[in-house]
């Protein structure tokens, strides 16, 4: 039958019901790339603290109270953030040095005292905002980490690989660029970005 035939009712439903499938499958597939990131984040506030004890330097970061001050950069994530500040205050410490945990938007940073920072971790993906993070962490000589594919070839300190388990993922250029000594075993068993 020809389509040009159909009466206007049955091609109206038609195009409503595709308008519809591909609403569907764009919604579908941003739930699926939110669970990703969701997963990514568990894993990576998990491993930020094992990356922060290799930085060689890490006791000297401490704050006035003599605590560690980490900072969960976003941009406009609420609840979620929460969740990962309490999971990384569960941590307890750091090479023996507690933790103190602060929220900051991305665009609040440059009122953060970075000098009083010991690393900074990305809970977010933030596209360009991601600069901001860069001239902070390395104005401040901090460990940037971020779960985020494609951060670290950005300029993030460092991050991780999903493979067929997790490794940490380091930007040679970046620890370098930040001032930042870390341990040279840490650094054996990461793999390694390097800019050619």
């Amino acid at each position: 039958m020809d389509r040009s035939t159909w009466p206007r009712s049955r091609r109206i439903v038609r195009a409503v019901a595709i308008a519809l499938l591909v609403l569907a499958s764009s919604w579908l597939g941003a739930i699926a790339a939110d669970e990703q990131d969701a997963r990514r984040l568990a894993v990576g506030i998990n491993l930020f603290p094992a990356v922060l004890a290799a930085d060689q330097d890490i006791a000297a970061k401490r704050d006035g109270s003599g605590a560690l001050r980490l900072l969960l950069v976003h941009r406009d994530e609420g609840a979620l953030i929460e969740d990962l500040a309490a999971t990384l205050r569960d941590k307890g410490a750091i090479r023996g040095i507690p933790l103190q945990v602060e929220i900051v938007p991305v665009h609040g940073l440059a009122a953060v005292d970075g000098a009083r920072a010991a690393g900074v971790f990305v809970a977010q993906r933030l596209g360009k905002d991601i600069s901001e993070i860069l001239a902070f962490s390395r104005r401040h000589h901090l460990l940037s980490f971020s779960p985020f594919d494609g951060d670290v070839e950005r300029g993030i300190v460092a991050g991780m690989l999903v493979r067929d388990r997790v490794m940490p993922y380091v930007n040679v250029g970046a620890i370098h660029a930040s001032g930042l000594r870390i341990k040279p075993f840490f650094l054996k068993i990461a793999e390694r970005y390097e800019e050619h």
